[in-house]
Parts: C-alpha cells; structure tokens; sequence
C-alpha cells in the first residue's frame, strides 16, 4: 500500500510542486508560471483518452480505472502545482509590516 501511494499520490505532488516553484522562481516573464498547470491539464487529457480507445476489457469498470489512473495522479499534480505556487508567494512576495 506504501508503494501505491508513494507511485500515485506523493511523487506526483512532489514534481508538481518542484515544477510550479522553477517555473515562478527562475524565468523573467510571467508566462512560465502557467506552463505546469497546463501540462497537468493535457497530461489528464492525453492519458485519458489513450485509456479510452485502448479499453478492451468488458470485466472491469472503465470508471474504476480512470479514477485510479489518470485521475488520483492529475489530482495530486494539480495540488503540488497549487502548493508550489504557494510556496513561491509565502518566500518571495513582498511583505507589508504595519507598525
């Protein structure tokens, strides 16, 4: 069970979040921070649809098997792009103090 959630959950999340914080911290133009968000969404899309036509099985559930793959690890990629970006505002904006 460690290795199923460590495989789907966690390593997803972990790159997710690594990619969003590179791509609001190194590159200049604003653009880059839109670039994982966007790959989660056509990586969820292209495995779907290739899961779809490659279906054969009548025994089991398309249903089940899209929530296990693609959707747990499009889901966790899309939280580590949200943390990642929370991440880069929490470290990098600019704090007001009031006194």
């Amino acid at each position: 069970m460690p290795v199923v959630v460590g495989i789907f959950v966690l390593f997803p999340l972990a790159l997710g979040a690594l990619l969003e914080y590179l791509c609001c911290r190194l590159p200049r133009r604003r653009a880059w921070r839109f670039l994982p968000p966007l790959l989660v969404v056509l990586f969820v899309l292209a495995t779907t649809l290739v899961r779809l036509e490659n279906w054969q099985s009548d025994a089991v559930s398309p249903l089940s098997q899209l929530i296990l793959f693609p959707g747990v690890p499009g889901a966790a990629l899309g939280l580590g792009c949200c943390l990642g970006w929370r991440l880069w505002r929490r470290l990098w904006a600019p704090r007001v103090i009031d006194l």
